[in-house]
């Protein structure tokens, strides 16, 4: 995603409240896209994509074709875009905490609707995007076979 945006200096709780006006009140997809990481930005559409999808086959040839087709991403921004617009919701959003999640990457808790939820994200290029993959647990290194019997060693030893 290219990010040539003022959103770029923005801290992760103000993000929130950007994505939630921009995406469901305005359905203005292209500052929704500046706000998040690439992967997520597709995540995001998915639910309304699907179900527009499902609902209209042409849709669905070029909803198949948006990872490949700048041209099918815009006419699906466009469909989904009106589809948010004819909704106009407004969320009530109120930030509860911001925390770090490891290196370059926060957590922010809020309320939605006095829903509690929580985004995630990672610093890109010196500046904050919602990254849903942020929350996702990485794995241990594995261990080796000398490491593990050490361990069962140690924890299983009497003293």
């Amino acid at each position: 995603m290219i990010h040539t945006t003022n959103e770029d200096c923005l801290q992760p709780e103000e993000i929130v409240s950007k994505y939630y006006q921009a995406f469901y009140s305005k359905g203005d997809l292209k500052s929704v896209k500046d706000l998040m990481t690439e992967e997520s930005y597709y995540m995001a559409l998915e639910p309304f994509g699907m179900g527009l999808a499902f609902k209209d086959p042409e849709f669905k040839i070029k909803w198949d074709k948006i990872k490949e087709s700048s041209d099918a991403l815009d006419e699906v921004e466009k469909k989904i875009s009106e589809e948010l617009l004819s909704r106009n919701l407004l969320h009530q959003i109120d930030i509860k905490q911001v925390e770090p999640n490891g290196p370059e990457k926060k957590i922010v808790h809020y309320e939605e609707d006095a829903k509690k939820k929580m985004l995630y994200f990672s610093k890109v290029d010196e500046h904050w995007l919602i990254d849903f993959f942020a929350g996702c647990p990485v794995s241990p290194k594995p261990q080796s076979y000398f490491s593990k019997i050490k361990e069962w060693i140690v924890n299983t030893s009497i003293i």
